[in-house]
């Protein structure tokens, strides 16, 4: 078995979504001093490679310990994303994928490399809703996405959040390490905390091959 990693690193000054507070990660006992180390976390839910459960944008939507342990789990396929010069994802990308019902559609755009550049939160593709409302009707499990979100960070609506989460598909945010992945298909895993009342988590992410 083969396992690749494809979740950022949890740091102070990592890249946030447009609005979300700095995270704080503070050392607050140490071995040499206290006899043990211990440290604390401060940060929203919603922090580098993470999951939406459908409470982040629907009215009583089913909160992260609501859901399966395996609602971001499962086979997935990679569609790769080429530079698209008004940043579109349309359904013709799927275009000769054959999609099965219940996969997870991991979408590998590249963007990951600027993880730490401006262009990261302004220049990445995001989804169309025809898009979203295709992913549906294919009966899709979930998405993935190396993006900081399926919308554009501009949006007011969010309208590809409530498409995906409004039926129930699961959305997986700020992957990484995708260039990795050398086959069409494999087995993808994402675990959420199980916080409770929460509308998303971190997630350790990994692509499963044999």
């Amino acid at each position: 078995m083969r396992m690749i990693d494809l979740s950022h690193f949890i740091e102070e000054g990592m890249p946030q979504y447009p609005g979300q507070p700095e995270i704080k990660v503070e050392r607050l006992a140490e071995v040499e001093k206290d006899g043990y180390q211990l440290t604390e976390l401060k940060d929203v839910v919603h922090l580098g490679t993470h999951c939406d459960a459908p409470a982040h944008f629907i009215e009583k939507g089913d909160t992260i310990e609501k859901l399966p342990v395996d609602f971001y789990s499962g086979e997935a396929v990679i569609v790769d994303v080429p530079h698209l010069p008004d940043r579109l994802m349309r359904p013709e990308l799927l275009e000769g994928i054959d999609l099965k019902v219940g996969d997870i559609v991991i979408f590998r755009t590249g963007m990951s490399k600027y993880w730490r550049e401006e262009a990261y939160i302004k220049e990445f593709p995001y989804l169309t809703e025809e898009l979203a409302h295709f992913l549906v009707d294919k009966k899709v499990k979930a998405i993935g996405l190396d993006t900081i979100s399926p919308d554009p960070v501009e949006t007011e609506d969010f309208p590809v959040h409530h498409i995906l989460l409004g039926n129930k598909v699961g959305i997986i945010e700020n992957l990484t390490n995708l260039e990795a992945i050398d086959k069409k298909r494999f087995l993808f895993i994402a675990l959420p905390l199980k916080i409770k009342g929460s509308d998303g988590s971190p997630v350790r992410a990994v692509a499963i091959f044999e």
